[in-house]
Parts: structure tokens; C-alpha cells; sequence
């Protein structure tokens, strides 16, 4: 067997944004996907925010971005209530509140949050899930979610390519951030594969519009055509059948942070997956003298590392250690 078969067809992840660092910030919006990212960069200490909760469509997402960046503030109009609570049009449903004033205030300071990182030149990561969108027919509204409402108050149809491009060059000719775009492998299943793939095909020449238009400033990576086409199969998915599974994410995250980071963070995310591993291990014996070194050597291992991930706050693995290290 020739040693250099690597049984695979490999995808291309090349991104000319890297060497980036601890110091560094990340808003990461869109899709499920994005919030399995999101979890990836939050494990390995960096700073990021992802707002909004799950959005699938690109067009709410420009809108809420759009909106922070022009600090322009949520009103009572984006709101409904459903039962005793309110919700917001423009977020999922993870953002509620019994208070409708409490809701616009928290909805809006993380508008605030994002107008402000915009300005410390973070990178975006922006996922799009589905070219399908749900329009009020009272007003024609874009909604980010129906939460449950009747489908009858709704119209769904297709985005165009066209509809996608011109909403978000308003972004990219609004900011200076360097974007990295990405399609969720995700498919959306309850409209059936051919409608599915066609919704993808949309978001894929959407991107690819943008990426040409403003190639200094954007960047592709192919979340993807790694699931599709190079890993390629049923095993790397959840029993759903439709998420990729831990296996599958982490290949993923592997290759993005190859592109993404310098080679010195990359050696710091080897030791803070260390640390992860070493605070989830339980002794086989009991809290007896071995376990507590192995406990001194992991608090030790966070203070060495705490000052190259400056933007992360080990409290609450360092309060845990400590508690631990009592006998």
C-alpha cells in the first residue's frame, strides 16, 4: 500500500487572514453551526460575542448587523408577545422576558457590544443556513424566527442571489472588518434535499458575488464542502442524520484554526485542550496524594498560561481547582 493514499478527497482551506491571536476578538453570527463554532472559541479562551441566538436566514442577519452598526435601537414595534412572555422578530427564541422593557434593554446593549467591537477591528465569522425566509404579510417583515406563530400570518419564499449580494454590501461597505464567510453543512431537511440543495446553491454563488466584489475584505471558508465532499459520510453525522457529529465539528474547528491562528496561539490552544482534559478527569481512587499534584499541576498550568489569554476569565476553573485542593 503506497503510505501517501490518503483515501480522501481533500477541500482547499486556504485563507490569506492568520496569525491570529489571543488578543483578538471574534463576532461569530448565523446559523447552528455558528453557535458549534462559537462553543470551539469560547473553549480555547477567546473573545468573542454570538449574538442574536440561531438565524438562519442572511437577511435578518444584515438587518440586526446593519442596525448595530448605524446604532440604530430595537423598538416596542420589533416585539410580540406570545402567551405572557415577549419576543423579538428579530432574534430567536432564546431572548425573552415577561417584561417588555427588560427585553429591549437586553437586546440592545448587545447591539451596543457590537457597535463597539466593530470598532476594535474584530473579525466576523458570518454562517448562512437557508436562502428560505418567512415574511409578515402585514408588512412585509423579514422575521429572524415565527416562534410557532400561524403559518398563515407568513409568507415564505426563496431568496435571489441578487437579494442576498445587495443587503450585504451595505454591510461591507460599512465597516472595515475582514468577514470570513461560511455555508452551514447543515441541511434543511423539512423542505426536502432538492429544495435544500438549491437553497445552498443560492447561498454559495451569494458568497462567492461577495468574496469577488470585495476580495480584500472577505474571505471563504468551506464549512461546507468538508463535510459534503471530504468526509462524505454517514458516520460523521449525528443519529439525525443531519448534524455532523463531535468528530466531524472538531475536524472542522481543526481546519479553520489552521488557517486562522499563528503558530505560537496554536501551541497555546494544545495546552489549554490540556487543561480542559486534566479538569474533566476524576480520580480512580478517591481525592488522595496523587490526585491533589495532579490537581497543583493543572492550577499551575492555568497561571503559566492565564497571561497569553488575557480576554478569558479562568476564575471559575481556578476556583474549582482550589476548592478541590482542600483536604
Amino acid at each position: 500500500m503506497n503510505s501517501k493514499n490518503i483515501f480522501r478527497t481533500e477541500v482547499d482551506t486556504f485563507i490569506s487572514i492568520n496569525k491570529l491571536s489571543h488578543t483578538d476578538s471574534f463576532i461569530l453570527l448565523g446559523s447552528c453551526f455558528s453557535n458549534q463554532m462559537s462553543k470551539y472559541f469560547n473553549n480555547n479562551c477567546f473573545s468573542l460575542l454570538n449574538p442574536f441566538g440561531t438565524i438562519y436566514n442572511p437577511i435578518s442577519l444584515q438587518q440586526n448587523f446593519y442596525n448595530a452598526i448605524n446604532k440604530k435601537i430595537f423598538k416596542k414595534s420589533d416585539l410580540l408577545k406570545n402567551g405572557e412572555i415577549f419576543l423579538s422578530w428579530n432574534h430567536s427564541g432564546t431572548y425573552y422576558n415577561k417584561y417588555e422593557n427588560l427585553l429591549l434593554k437586553e437586546i440592545n446593549d448587545e447591539q451596543q457590544k457590537i457597535y463597539q467591537l466593530i470598532k476594535k477591528n474584530t473579525t466576523i465569522i458570518v454562517t448562512f443556513g437557508t436562502s428560505y425566509v418567512y415574511e409578515l404579510i402585514s408588512n412585509k417583515k423579514i422575521v429572524a424566527n415565527c416562534h410557532k406563530k400561524s403559518s398563515t400570518i407568513f409568507n415564505k419564499r426563496r431568496l435571489s442571489v441578487i437579494e442576498i449580494v445587495n443587503s450585504w454590501r451595505e454591510i461591507l461597505k460599512s465597516i472595515d472588518n475582514q468577514v470570513i464567510f461560511t455555508v452551514s453543512p447543515v441541511r434543511h431537511i423539512r423542505e426536502g434535499l432538492i429544495e435544500s440543495n438549491l437553497s445552498k446553491s443560492i447561498l454559495l454563488l451569494a458568497v462567492n458575488e461577495l468574496c469577488n466584489e470585495f476580495d480584500d475584505q472577505t474571505h471563504y471558508f468551506p464549512s461546507y464542502e468538508l463535510l459534503m465532499d471530504e468526509l462524505r459520510d454517514y458516520r460523521f453525522y449525528d443519529p439525525d442524520w443531519i448534524h455532523p457529529s463531535k468528530e466531524a465539528t472538531d475536524f472542522i474547528w481543526d481546519k479553520l484554526s489552521s488557517q486562522l491562528f499563528s503558530n505560537d496561539t496554536l501551541l497555546f490552544i494544545e495546552e489549554i485542550n490540556k487543561i480542559r482534559k486534566n479538569l474533566a478527569h476524576q480520580p480512580k481512587f478517591g481525592k488522595n496524594e496523587e490526585y491533589l499534584n495532579f490537581l497543583n499541576k493543572t492550577l499551575n498550568m492555568i497561571l503559566k498560561i492565564k497571561g497569553n489569554t488575557n480576554n478569558y476569565d479562568w476564575s471559575k476553573e481556578i476556583s474549582y481547582l482550589k476548592s478541590n485542593l482542600k483536604k
